[in-house]
């Protein structure tokens, strides 16, 4: 809801594209920086205690945000600071939250447990949209951000009904950097993980570019208008949803890394068929698909991540795979630059094809990832 309504208000406020793409890409460079320090923090102080921190921090922004509002006194740089801190809540949050999980469920249920927490992410992603936009129309945009402020102090309340998260306690007290480098080397020497990571840092690169910049593919090609964003966007949202029940059902056993790798093929087959296929229908079903893929690589690839992970690392691991958002301007800077010199068709077809091959690649010659179960 915070994205959808940030978006709107700072264009409202402002009218320009350029600023209102400056603000939303405003939670990337604190993720990419914080995420490595979130990663520590969670592998070294109670779990619980920071996910209830950042969102106490999370209501409170909301709440400035607000009376900015009210006092009629709020101009799009305070948006774009907020969208700052907000990503070194994430960055900070994430890694806790996903290395809790082995020690609330088992070992043996992690990739079921990420996949119904992905699930939740996907019917949010179908759902929030169209409330924040009717909420900023009833109750206008500083009333919007009260409803935020409201949940956020919900999940603090809701969070403290965990029992604590503590981490072992059999580690060794080392310097902030000291640990940095024990999880990067950690990752080095685990091959599996290793070659994990790489897979979805790259899918991350060359898959979320065209999805966060699907508006302006929509209206080259298709020449869409805002609804018919909409229902690309809510197509995307409906693939993940299938795709997070579908592994939701995994277990021990099912083929996860050939399920996992599959997800980069299909990404690069909906590229490929967008580029190819200048159909407005063709690019409902490549969302789908789009949807589809990204619940295999974000879901299953931080289920499989856990699994392999000693209990010690859980959380570094997973702030190493948070930077992939932090990175998400490197990918986009390029497709932009793609688009706006070849037209976005062809751009999109070039970075599906480079994803495709690279996806194949990996589905074929990587061989401990394909047969791990």
């Amino acid at each position: 809801m915070q994205m959808v309504i940030r978006g709107v208000l700072v264009y409202d406020l402002t009218n320009d594209p350029i600023i209102t793409g400056f603000v939303g890409m405003g939670f990337a460079p604190s993720l990419l920086v914080v995420s490595l320090f979130g990663g520590i923090m969670s592998d070294l102080m109670d779990r619980r205690l920071i996910i209830q921190i950042s969102q106490g921090v999370n209501a409170i922004l909301a709440g400035i945000v607000a009376l900015l509002i009210f006092m009629d006194m709020i101009h799009w740089s305070h948006l774009f600071i907020v969208a700052v801190f907000q990503g070194a809540g994430f960055a900070l949050q994430l890694p806790a939250r996903q290395a809790a999980i082995p020690s609330l469920v088992g070992q043996s249920r992690i990739t079921n447990a990420i996949a119904l927490n992905a699930l939740a992410m996907s019917i949010t992603t179908l759902a929030a949209p169209g409330i924040a936009g009717f909420l900023y129309e009833w109750i206008k945009p500083a009333g919007t951000y009260i409803c935020v402020m409201a949940l956020m102090t919900l999940a603090v309340i809701f969070t403290s009904r965990v029992r604590p998260l503590k981490p072992p306690e059999n580690q060794t007290r080392v310097s902030m950097i000291r640990n940095i480098g024990d999880g990067f080397n950690y990752i080095l020497k685990t091959k599996l993980l290793r070659l994990l990571i790489i897979h979805m840092i790259i899918l991350a690169l060359l898959s979320m570019p065209f999805r966060m910049l699907i508006q302006v593919f929509a209206k080259d090609v298709y020449g869409s208008d805002p609804s018919d964003v909409g229902l690309l966007l809510a197509a995307a949202g409906l693939g993940g949803l299938f795709g997070s029940l579908f592994i939701a059902g995994l277990s021990k056993g099912n083929s996860r890394g050939l399920v996992f790798l599959l997800s980069g093929v299909f990404a690069g087959i909906a590229m490929v068929l967008s580029s190819a296929l200048p159909f407005y229908f063709v690019g409902i079903f490549a969302l789908i698909l789009t949807g589809l893929a990204e619940s295999g690589r974000w879901a299953l690839g931080q289920a499989l991540m856990m699994e392999i992970s000693d209990d010690v690392f859980k959380a570094r691991v997973m702030s190493f795979i948070m930077m992939s958002y932090g990175l998400m301007p490197i990918g986009m800077l390029p497709m932009g630059y793609a688009i706006e010199k070849f037209g976005s068709q062809i751009a999109v077809g070039i970075f599906g094809v480079i994803l495709l091959v690279f996806s194949v690649i990996y589905l074929l010659f990587v061989q401990s990832l394909r047969k791990f179960r």
